[in-house]
């Protein structure tokens, strides 16, 4: 029955490529929904996260990403919230959540150029200087501002806009003071792309060219929706949700350079480090997370994985069905916890873990 119902779903995507260049999108859509409620996608059972030990955390609509402060005093998270549905817009903020007191605070910013729309998403912490994707205005614009951190505060820095941010999802800075970042897709917002599974992302690198001006590099092009980024060292780390793995990319003086992916990392999102490992919550059914953008009553699975990046071991720590969190898409580790966030809804999970090896 399986094989049968696979057959079905390649005619389907093969029949809804063709529809797409008709522009018949609005039947597109429909037809990817209707696969979903036929559970055509359930030939292999998904694990229920049973057992766990778990608590929700309120925070802002939209959590997609966060990052791991400890330079501010107690540890927090930095969080990037954005209202994507319609019942949460406008919303977008950085917030902190205390990892000692659970107190919740707003980050003021100051100091930004007058008309700046705040709307973030992937986020990375360099020391005390946070960087920030926000998607201003669709499909169009999307600069990286450049805060500050100082406690509850963030001072604007650096606004940086250049013609290669089609559609940046994620970023790292390098060891050089370069920023890395990737386009989930080669067209924003391509419902094409996403059917079809086209892989039309890219790695690109940005660089302070003359009069202090930024310039940019495409590194890699052809990649399948590259939703995280990260970096060890001279080593950088980037997703492929639609291959489900890493790509590892070497920092060396004749530039950046290819290496041996990471497989096995189904759907993978965000990308974190802990302890020297890859973090990173991965969308195991994604037919399932479109059904969840529309309606939060859908659920849509996570599983999070940890890899070891020099033997290219991948360790599940955590799945559920989506009813404890859906749309999982940054996760992070400390002192015996695992902190999940995602994509819409505004709470971020926290889950108790067992093992030893998660205690700092």
């Amino acid at each position: 029955m399986c094989r049968m119902l696979f057959f079905f779903h390649k005619m389907n995507v093969l029949t809804i490529g063709l529809l797409i260049f008709n522009h018949m999108k609005g039947f597109i859509f429909f037809t990817v929904i209707s696969l979903a409620a036929l559970g055509i996608q359930d030939c292999q059972r998904i694990p229920e996260g049973n057992g766990y030990i778990t608590q929700r955390i309120e925070v802002g609509p939209g959590p997609e990403d966060m990052v791991l402060d400890s330079l501010q005093g107690l540890p927090r998270l930095l969080i990037s919230c954005t209202g994507r549905r319609e019942i949460h817009q406008p919303y977008g903020e950085i917030e902190s959540l205390n990892l000692v007191t659970g107190q919740r605070k707003v980050l003021s910013r100051q100091n930004e150029p007058a008309g700046l729309k705040f709307r973030p998403h992937g986020i990375y912490l360099d020391g005390h200087l946070l960087y920030v994707i926000s998607h201003e205005d669709e499909p169009d614009h999307h600069p990286i501002l450049i805060y500050r951190v100082s406690g509850d505060t963030l001072e604007f820095m650096e606004w940086i806009q250049t013609a290669a941010q089609h559609s940046p999802n994620a970023l790292v800075s390098g060891p050089g003071g370069e920023i890395y970042f990737v386009n989930d897709s080669g067209k924003r917002g391509s419902l094409a792309e996403k059917i079809l599974r086209l892989r039309r992302a890219s790695l690109v690198k940005l660089i302070r060219g003359t009069d202090d001006q930024w310039e940019f590099q495409i590194i890699a092009s052809n990649l399948g929706y590259p939703a995280g980024i990260n970096r060890i060292g001279n080593q950088i780390y980037v997703g492929d949700a639609i291959l489900h793995r890493i790509h590892v990319f070497n920092i060396t003086s004749r530039g950046v350079v290819p290496g041996s992916a990471i497989k096995g990392l189904k759907g993978n999102d965000n990308i974190r480090i802990h302890n020297g490992s890859i973090l990173t919550p991965g969308h195991i059914k994604p037919l399932r997370f479109i059904r969840h953008a529309k309606d939060s009553r859908n659920l849509s699975p996570v599983e999070v994985y940890l890899a070891d990046p020099f033997t290219g071991d991948v360790r599940s720590i955590y799945v559920n069905d989506g009813s404890e969190i859906s749309a999982g898409s940054t996760a992070i580790l400390f002192d015996g916890y695992l902190y999940i966030s995602q994509v819409f809804d505004p709470f971020i999970l926290k889950v108790k873990m067992d093992d030893p090896l998660f205690t700092e």
